[in-house]
């Protein structure tokens, strides 16, 4: 065997077809280039949620005529709004930090803790919410004139995560090569753990149909979309270029 000749165990037996590489480069010229790098979308992503955040809930103090914070209506134990508020700001945080990570190798992270981040979010928010729910004081909260079916808090979180989902998605539009459906589920569940923030830090209401409808059934919903929606809006199917060949 020559010096540099390649042992035959290792020689290819079979080149890839030629529709192979006609299929990558139609694909290629199929898909559009962004002009902004993915790390400056994704960081003007995570930097629009707090004015997001404000303008809703000062939104609904001009439109529904409701206090923006609940610690305006207060709390029977501030220590105890202060720590679960902190833990599921802390959480929150953490799914997005697994959503939008780039990554070493750009790749995002791996199905895996995609898919645990999609799956955590709604039993975390619905535990923090009705397992130990807090009590706000009596006087003011009836002041509050709270809906019992939780509708304003519906319309906020609805508002919130519809706009962070669909920030979220464009930042990471074409820039998802793997794991497409468990990052849309991640992104969906990671958007209802925003509106889920937004309508704790807003609403000081305690009762259990109220907390099902308007806090926690949003972020079931997001999910959801992140799971049936999402997946299709980060990688859609471009139209072919006339004279390209159609994929097979």
């Amino acid at each position: 065997m020559a010096k540099h000749e390649i042992p035959v165990r290792f020689e290819s037996t079979a080149a890839p077809p030629e529709a192979l590489y006609t299929k990558v480069r139609a694909a290629v010229e199929r898909t559009p280039a962004s002009t902004v790098p993915v790390h400056v979308r994704i960081v003007g992503a995570v930097a629009a949620i707090p004015g997001i955040l404000t303008a809703v809930l000062v939104g609904s103090d001009r439109l529904l005529d409701q206090s923006p914070l609940r610690v305006d209506l207060g709390t029977g134990s501030p220590a105890r709004l202060l720590v679960v508020l902190s833990s599921l700001l802390a959480f929150t945080l953490l799914m997005t930090l697994i959503v939008l990570r780039r990554g070493k190798h750009g790749l995002g992270s791996g199905a895996t803790p995609l898919s645990v981040a999609a799956g955590l979010v709604v039993p975390v928010y619905a535990f923090a919410t009705l397992a130990w729910p807090l009590r706000s004081n009596g006087a003011a909260a009836e002041s509050a004139s709270l809906h019992p079916w939780g509708v304003p808090c519906f319309a906020i979180a609805a508002i919130v995560g519809l706009v962070v989902l669909a920030t979220f998605t464009s930042a990471l539009r074409w820039a998802v090569p793997v794991a497409r459906g468990p990052r849309g589920a991640a992104l969906g569940a990671s958007a209802g753990a925003w509106a889920g923030l937004s309508v704790f830090i807003h609403c000081p209401a305690f009762e259990p149909t109220h907390l099902i409808i308007g806090h926690v059934v949003p972020i079931a919903a997001f999910t959801l979309m992140g799971v049936f929606v999402v997946p299709r809006a980060l990688r859609p199917e471009a139209a072919p270029r006339r004279g390209s060949p159609a994929p097979g």
